[in-house]
Order: C-alpha cells, then structure tokens, then sequence
C-alpha cells in the first residue's frame, strides 16, 4: 500500500462533533475541494459552448432584457421612476447587472448540488466541492458582466473616479450575501423540489423592492423597506462606486457584510452536517 495514500475512518462512536471540528475539516479538505471544484467547472463551462449557440450570450441576456424594457417605458413617460443622478440607462443597466449576480449567487449552491446528486450518492467526494463549483461560475459571469459594463460606460462617457477601486469589494460582498442565503436554502431544497420554484418566484419580487430600476425614495412605506433590505444597501453602494457617486451609509454596508459571512459560515456547517442525512435519504 501506498504510504502517502490517504485513509479516512469512519467510526460510529465519534463524541468530537462540534461545530470548531467540522470548520477544521472543511479547511483541511479545501485543496481538494478546489481541485473538484476547478475540475467541475471547467466542465461546465465546456458544456455550455458545446450545448449552446449563444455561449456566454446567456450570462448578460436577462440583465440587459429586462433593463432594456425599463428604459424603453422610461423613454416612452409609461412611468415614472423619478430623477437619478447619472444617465438612466447606466443607472438601470448597473443595478440590473448587479441583481443578476445577487440572483445567481443565490441559485448557485442549490444548483450545484442538484446537477451532481448522482455524484453526491455514488462517490464519496468533498462535497465542499461542489459549492465552489458554483462560485466559480457566478464569478465567471462577473466577468462577463463587468466587460460589458465598460463597453456601456465607454458608450455613455461615464466617468470612472477612485471609488472605482471599491467595485471589487461591493460585488464580494453582493455575492456573500445571496450564496449565504443559498446555502442556507440548500439542504431543505435538496429535498423538496418547492425551494428551487419558490426562488424562481420571489426573487423577481424581491426586484422590485430594492433600488434597482429606480432611486431609493427618501419617505414613505418603501423608504422604511429599503433600510430593512439588506440587498438594498449592497447594491446602492457598489453602483455608486461603480458610477462614481457619494456614498449612502458605508456603516450599514459593512454591517450588512459582517451579518452575511457569519451566516455563510453557519450555512457551511450546517451543509455539511446535514448532507450525509440528506444523502441517505434521497438515495434510499
């Protein structure tokens, strides 16, 4: 036998089951469940080219669609979506991009996990690998959408400023928070096909209660919605980087930051807790 092989041991009687324990395997299996990750992919990726004539299109398709009938409505005085600081569609075409990334990252641990059951019930892998999978994926499609942001900027003469340098974290940050919710979502979602439909349903609901096609209101009832909606703080401050206008509440935006990698973290824990129940049960 190889000595450098690895054996893992599996035993009924494990008393070391505490939280600090999962969180020092999940570290330690992290090459491996980067290497899997990677590797899953890249698959991925090559299936898309292979499997569709539009490729990558798709990552900017339903942004720009959906932006595109705003500003046509706009346009058009069908409605009135008030005054914003910079050219509407920019304005539009920014926080559009940027709820798809919200959207994504909140889709992409459940979907995941759900393209590779089969994977999950034959093999025993690092499961922590197929959520990185995910992630690669959504920041992938980041890139595609910052690239066509430029274009759109250039377009526009949108002027950059050094806030710019803040894009980066915003959009982190924007991602941790729908993965953490994603993730949290996952285990039960895994069991019942209803999370994955009710996410198709709520979160173009959810939309419309954040700043997205039109400025954050100063009063009123959606005022008071706004300051609960963490995404509405996320979102605000990164496109204000992003088109160099001052920031809101930058306090509210870390805080915001801090609440969801506390709740990424307790996600992970609570997914790999519950994934060799979830697993036993849905490949009896």
């Amino acid at each position: 036998m190889d000595q450098h092989q690895k054996i893992t041991i599996y035993s009924a009687d494990n008393t070391d089951r505490s939280l600090l324990r999962h969180l020092r395997e999940v570290f330690r299996e992290l090459p491996e469940a980067h290497e899997l990750g990677y590797r899953l992919f890249k698959r991925n990726i090559r299936a898309m080219y292979r499997q569709s004539l539009l490729g990558v299109v798709w990552a900017i398709f339903p942004p720009l669609i959906t932006a595109a009938l705003w500003i046509f409505l706009r346009g058009n005085n069908v409605m009135s979506l008030g005054e914003t600081s910079v050219p509407y569609p920019v304005f539009v075409l920014v926080g559009t991009m940027l709820w798809q990334i919200f959207t994504e990252s909140v889709l992409a641990p459940l979907k995941s996990i759900t393209t590779n059951k089969s994977m999950l019930i034959k093999i025993n892998i690092p499961r922590e690998g197929l959520l990185l999978s995910g992630i690669y994926e959504v920041f992938f499609n980041v890139l595609i959408k910052i690239f066509l942001l430029a274009i759109i900027f250039i377009a526009f003469s949108q002027p950059l400023s050094v806030s710019v340098i803040w894009v980066l974290p915003g959009i982190l940050s924007i991602i941790i928070c729908g993965f953490s919710i994603g993730l949290l979502l996952t285990p039960i979602g895994m069991l019942y096909t209803d999370i994955q439909r009710g996410l198709g349903i709520i979160l173009p609901f959810l939309m419309y209660l954040t700043p997205v096609i039109y400025p954050s209101p100063k009063d009123g009832a959606v005022a008071v919605i706004m300051k609960i909606n963490p995404m509405a703080s996320l979102l605000v401050e990164t496109r204000n980087w992003f088109t160099s206008q001052p920031m809101q509440d930058l306090n509210l935006f870390m805080i915001y930051t801090a609440i969801f990698i506390c709740i990424s973290f307790l996600g992970i824990m609570i997914f790999r807790i519950s994934m060799p129940m979830i697993i036993e049960r849905i490949g009896s």
